[in-house]
């Protein structure tokens, strides 16, 4: 009760000061001298402005104008063509300054009568940026949608109408799929552009999908139908000014002021108002603001950026009161003390029981074998272990989540996974690939140590992989290690080898659903390892196939795949052609350097092939020292890993076993031709439309029927 009427006391102080402290913000200006601060009801702080010589350049020119309707003036910015809804100015008189304004944003729509504006966005080279607290939104009762996310990531989800499987628990009422689905978005986003499509080809409806504040995805959509949807959404953008250039084009923060995160500036202590305008930031009166100083019954008096408090009672009262008070505070921080472990154990307890701890617990119970090989790490030894996860000890980031380098406290050197966000209804899975890797061994795979499920966000701790990955070898060589021929060949077999025993040779399959050379990383002795396991998932024995929501990198994703959904163990061998294709040809998954219908590395490798041109494009840095009946074997070999038509490729066993016969004989070894019956059945794949990246083409696959698997050699035999 008592705690009760704290909380309550000092909630009613704590508005008390803010709702003064809105008070006096009109006292501070925005704008520049002589420029216009509002444009009608809106507030325009400085580095926008409207009018010339108000705005800090042409990326912050406000144009305020009267509207067609009864809105009002409205506010329009150029330089990204958007109209501007408001500024984030009750903050610019806070001790920190976050700086974001809120734009109208057009729907990416498809059979919809809301109007057909262009909802793709590209901020690149601008100052602004696309927060985090945009969600991705789908909208409709037969909608695939997506978009291009950071690098070569893929995001999207789908939304259909059918059967409602479950509630809504949480209050934010978050889209599940029912009528609606929802993505988080990766930070410094500048890029936007969605794309949507049809779940089930034929069905007439509407289907949006746009970038807005997760908070606007609740009740105030769901209770809408899509016929009554406005043209336009409400997207948040941050914009940044970088502090640390010297010349006209930089920012130095003015005099009261302090650079805050490289890209802001901020008024010091004792000052509020805006930062970016000559003498925005001005003392405040703290003994005039109740509650804003700790001067008691002394008496305050202000001064320039602070204030001091001067006595009025005697001596003997002021020591007296002085000791009771001290002996309080004391008494106060220690229950305060223990309070917050109180409270920090019990977050703890929480998280643990989210995030599935005691399933884990439970099976690792049945499981024996896997109790000592899957360690429970507390949150302090992994915030011990990795500098309380110092961004200098950052390995990568992706789509997954953050690697960070860590040193446990016996000296073992680790690789600790920071994991997004989980969802409730992925946590039984979650657990259950935990206890499913931990049980995996093979040399040629990075093993599992343990994991720490009392955070956030729950953590994954890995054997560390000290020497790079594969792409960084291939595309920046180094002369410690060269990557000669037969070097790729065995980093082939090895990764071919770690497959094959996950698809097939595991107790239960595993399918990787990533693979790529990014994933393959080299240990000490250069030997390959298959790693990041984030999106793997187990099949049953009885199953053929796994149901997903696309995912994977471009340029390794089966085409077949994205046209059904249905992820096979042929997918993974499709992404592994891709791989043996890098090592062939030296060249990157995806470039833009070649022409739009070869930008794909697999379509500009097929296409070689059926016009004998595989020496053109050999990488130049194995031409003189291999055996090029041996890299034609490899060539046909990734040839048929990228059959159009599943059926036709081989399997990871029979890859595996291929490549170990050229390890084991140490020659080339040529593959057999398929039947030309069977290459007659070969069909065209074209990626939908729906699901195109902005720089690729819809039809990125090869697409003749046939392959020209002929006596001609496709590489010129080196002379004597």
């Amino acid at each position: 009760m008592c705690c009760g009427l704290k909380r309550s006391f000092v909630a009613l102080i704590l508005f008390r000061i803010c709702q003064h402290a809105a008070a006096s913000t009109t006292s501070f200006p925005l704008a520049l001298r002589n420029c216009k601060d509002h444009c009608g009801a809106v507030s325009v702080p400085y580095p926008f402005g409207i009018g010339q010589g108000c705005y800090k350049n042409r990326w912050f020119e406000i144009v305020c104008s009267n509207s067609t309707s009864d809105q009002g003036k409205i506010l329009f910015l150029p330089s990204i063509k958007r109209q501007v809804t408001s500024f984030n100015v009750g903050n610019f008189f806070a001790t920190s300054v976050f700086s974001k304004f809120y734009i109208q944003s057009p729907l990416k729509q498809s059979g919809c009568s809301i109007g057909d504006a262009d909802s793709s966005m590209n901020l690149t080279g601008s100052p602004f940026f696309i927060t985090e607290s945009n969600m991705f939104t789908a909208v409709g009762c037969n909608n695939k949608a997506s978009m291009n996310a950071t690098g070569l990531q893929i995001l999207g989800c789908e939304a259909t109408c059918g059967n409602k499987i479950r509630s809504y628990k949480d209050a934010n009422k978050r889209c599940i799929g029912y009528k609606c689905c929802q993505m988080p978005i990766p930070p410094d986003l500048q890029v936007f552009d969605a794309t949507v499509g049809e779940l089930e080809p034929g069905k007439e409806g509407c289907q949006v999908a746009f970038l807005t504040l997760w908070t606007l995805s609740g009740s105030s959509f769901m209770s809408h139908e899509l016929s009554e949807y406005d043209a336009y959404t409400t997207m948040e953008l941050e914009w940044r000014l970088d502090l640390s250039k010297t010349s006209s084009e930089g920012v130095r923060c003015n005099n009261n002021t302090f650079a805050e995160d490289g890209y802001q500036c901020s008024c010091r202590d004792g000052y509020k108002g805006n930062p970016y305008i000559p003498g925005g930031c001005q003392d405040i009166d703290e003994c005039r603001i109740p509650h804003g100083n700790n001067c008691g019954r002394n008496k305050c008096v202000n001064v320039i950026g602070s204030y001091r408090c001067e006595k009025t009672f005697t001596p003997i009262l002021g020591v007296t009161l002085s000791s009771g008070l001290f002996l309080l505070a004391v008494g106060m921080w220690l229950l305060c003390k223990v309070h917050r472990k109180r409270k920090a154990a019990k977050q703890k307890r929480k998280f643990f029981k989210r995030n599935g701890g005691l399933l884990l617990q439970q099976q690792t119970h049945v499981l024996q074998c896997s109790v000592n090989r899957t360690k429970l790490f507390s949150s302090g030894d992994l915030e011990k272990a990795t500098d309380k996860f110092n961004p200098s000890r950052i390995l990568g980031q992706g789509g997954q989540g953050t690697v960070y380098k860590g040193m446990l406290e016996d000296g073992m050197i680790v690789a600790v996974k920071k994991s997004k966000a989980l969802e409730e209804e992925n946590l039984e899975e979650f657990i259950n690939e935990i206890i499913l890797l931990s049980q995996i061994n093979h040399r040629n795979v990075v093993k599992i140590l343990g994991c720490c499920l009392e955070t956030e966000v729950p953590m994954l701790v890995y054997e560390f992989i000290p020497n790079r990955n594969l792409f960084d070898h291939l595309h920046n060589p180094s002369e410690d290690f060269p990557m000669t021929w037969k070097v790729r060949l065995r980093i082939a077999w090895e990764v071919a080898d770690a497959l094959s025993y996950l698809h097939s040779a595991a107790s239960v399959p595993i399918y990787h659903r990533d693979v790529k050379s990014t994933n393959i990383l080299l240990d000490e002795k250069h030997s390959a390892k298959v790693s990041d396991f984030g999106i793997s998932r187990s099949v049953p024995l009885d199953d053929t196939h796994l149901t997903t929501v696309v995912q994977g990198t471009v340029g390794y994703v089966d085409p077949e795949y994205l046209q059904s959904n249905h992820f096979t163990g042929k997918s993974d061998v499709y992404s592994f052609g891709v791989v043996l294709i890098e090592l062939v040809t030296g060249g990157k998954p995806v470039s833009l350097l070649r022409p739009q219908e070869v930008r794909m590395l697999g379509a500009y490798f097929l296409e070689a092939m059926r016009s004998d041109r595989l020496h053109d494009i050999l990488d130049a840095r194995i031409k003189e020292e291999c055996d090029q009946e041996e890299v034609l074997a490899v060539a046909r070999l990734a040839q048929r890993c990228l059959s159009l038509n599943s059926e036709h490729r081989p399997t990871m066993r029979d890859v595996f076993i291929e490549l170990d016969r050229m390890q084991t004989e140490g020659k080339g070894t040529q593959i057999q031709a398929q039947n030309s019956e069977e290459h007659d059945h070969i069909i065209h794949i074209a990626i939908p439309e729906s699901m195109s990246l902005s720089y690729t083409s819809p039809d990125i696959v090869v697409e003749n029927s046939s392959f020209s698997l002929d006596s001609k050699p496709l590489m010129p035999h080196k002379t004597q």
